[in-house]
């Protein structure tokens, strides 16, 4: 399984949602989801929530879903800076809390719980189908 995240605020914070790909081992569609978020909202939220979203539903299959995401916060985020984050109490140097703190933990929730995804960065806005289609979700375009 294949999936593409993308979250999006209009302006940033502003009125925003995500969008997520779902397709098969050989790229053909499954699924696209389209979640408006009636708050004001901002990019880096939305775009953890799409992750999340992948995380939360497809977390527990087999063979390991692989999710690209245009958001290096969101992957370094995930895939890195979470796990320091929680052995210091959930605190970044300077005892600073991290923002999206409430998704990030969620996150770590399922991963402690044995969910996984391997999540990936893709360059954003550069002409890739299902990136392109996950951002156009993610707008409400769709």
């Amino acid at each position: 399984m294949i999936i593409y995240t993308d979250g999006s605020a209009q302006p940033n914070p502003g009125r925003g949602g995500y969008g997520v790909v779902i397709l098969d081992d050989n790229e053909n569609l499954i699924q696209t989801v389209s979640r408006p978020e009636k708050d004001l909202t901002t990019n880096n939220r939305e775009e953890l929530k799409a992750i999340l979203y992948a995380m939360r539903n497809y977390g527990q299959r087999q063979p390991i879903p692989i999710v690209y995401s245009d958001s290096a916060y969101a992957v370094q985020t995930l895939n890195d800076w979470m796990f320091r984050w929680a052995k210091n109490n959930w605190k970044q140097p300077k005892n600073k809390t991290p923002e999206n703190l409430d998704l990030i933990q969620e996150y770590y929730y399922y991963y402690q719980q044995g969910y996984r995804i391997i999540l990936n960065h893709i360059k954003g806005h550069n002409g890739h189908k299902w990136n392109e289609m996950a951002d156009k979700l993610a707008k409400g375009e769709l």
